[in-house]
């Protein structure tokens, strides 16, 4: 395989009420074993980015994952720090990132963004729905690590800033559809209620949060 998949699981969810949203359940499955889950079906790397002990130690034993925190010098600086961090210990040309808040990942859109990158030989793929262009759920070329590290060399902490570097398609919503792609794979919870209406498309989900015992 040609790919690689990395999961940026930050810090507390403040909204969420300081959980990690990598541990909020849905249909009996946390956010992050779902992704896990789906990712497998999709590529044999996958990265986790986390600078949450906690959480780390939870993945721990789960086998054939590569779990990693923040480069030294950027750690704590925010998603391009994850991103950066995932992307240079990325193994394989095409790297499919995602937030860990995203909990409807489907790897026929992964596919279809990297089609569409590699049809025009651009450097990075992301969707744009609803007008919303998402640099936290694309695919990048590992080389981008480069130019994101430079970034935050010089100060910068925008994911826009390196969409705005690379040589980047964004493909529009109408797109997936037209290719039988339901757009909630990049849908990403960051308020009760947001948590609400994406466990409300699992009518039998308890609905509940891991603990931490």
């Amino acid at each position: 395989m040609d790919k690689t998949a990395v999961i940026l699981a930050g810090g507390q969810g403040r909204r969420m009420g300081g959980v990690n949203k990598a541990l909020l359940l849905l249909n009996k499955e946390t956010f992050i074993e779902r992704q896990l889950r789906i990712a497998r079906e999709w590529t044999d790397e996958i990265i986790v980015v986390s600078n949450d002990d906690d959480l780390l130690f939870r993945l721990s034993a789960v086998k054939e994952l590569k779990l990693i925190g923040d480069s030294d010098e950027y750690v704590g600086e925010g998603p391009l720090a994850g991103l950066h961090a995932g992307l240079f210990a990325a193994t394989r040309p095409y790297v499919w990132i995602v937030g860990c808040d995203q909990p409807m990942l489907d790897g026929k859109a992964a596919d279809f963004l990297m089609e569409r990158m590699t049809r025009g030989s651009f450097q990075a793929s992301v969707p744009n729905i609803n007008g919303r262009t998402q640099p936290l759920h694309g695919i990048y070329r590992k080389e981008a690590a480069s130019i994101a590290g430079a970034l935050l060399a010089s100060g910068h902490r925008k994911l826009l800033d390196l969409l705005e570097r690379l040589s980047c398609i964004e493909v529009e919503q109408a797109e997936f559809a037209e290719h039988g792609i339901a757009v909630a794979f990049s849908d990403d919870v960051d308020t009760p209620e947001q948590y609400d209406r994406v466990k409300s498309l699992f009518p039998d989900d308890e609905g509940v949060q891991r603990s931490k015992s």
